[in-house]
């Protein structure tokens, strides 16, 4: 569960700000984790199954090659669902590590990245998808703000 504490773990934002965002992130996290767990659950059914694999028999079998994905590729987006959902779990917890020499937190523009990661795997039949579009626009509006900060503070 993340606080109003952890979200300003890097000093980047107001209480207020801080508040909104911890408040949105508890209401959207559940459902961001059920979609990521079942993206995963579906891409490892697929390659157990072996769903990848077309008859050569079957009349239309070149068609079916051409829009199912192939094992690597099952594999790959696994692994991307999987990374996925660690970071959400570790930005929730507030000891996501943008790099081996990063102190763990919480960062708004990780959080963005994972939220929007998430939202290009989603389908209009997932449902809860509200909250995680109001997160995902409240982080989009922290990002402006620090990117507006930074230009402010750096010369040219």
């Amino acid at each position: 569960m993340l606080t109003a504490a952890t979200a300003r773990s890097h000093g980047r934002l107001d209480d207020t700000t801080a508040t909104h965002i911890a408040d949105l992130w508890n209401t959207a996290y559940p459902v961001m984790r059920a979609l990521a767990t079942a993206r995963i659950d579906a891409y490892r059914r697929q390659i157990s199954e072996q769903a990848w694999h077309i008859d050569p028999n079957h009349p239309h079998a070149d068609v079916l090659r051409a829009y199912t994905p192939t094992e690597a590729q099952l594999q790959r987006r696994l692994k991307n669902a999987e990374a996925l959902r660690l970071t959400l779990g570790q930005l929730d917890r507030g000891t996501h590590r943008a790099c081996t020499r990063s102190p763990g937190g919480f960062s708004v523009l990780a959080a963005y990245s994972a939220v929007r990661a998430l939202l290009k795997t989603t389908s209009l039949n997932d449902e809860g998808l509200s909250a995680v579009y109001r997160l995902a626009a409240a982080l989009a509006d922290a990002a402006d703000d620090l990117h507006r900060e930074l230009r402010a503070t750096t010369p040219a």
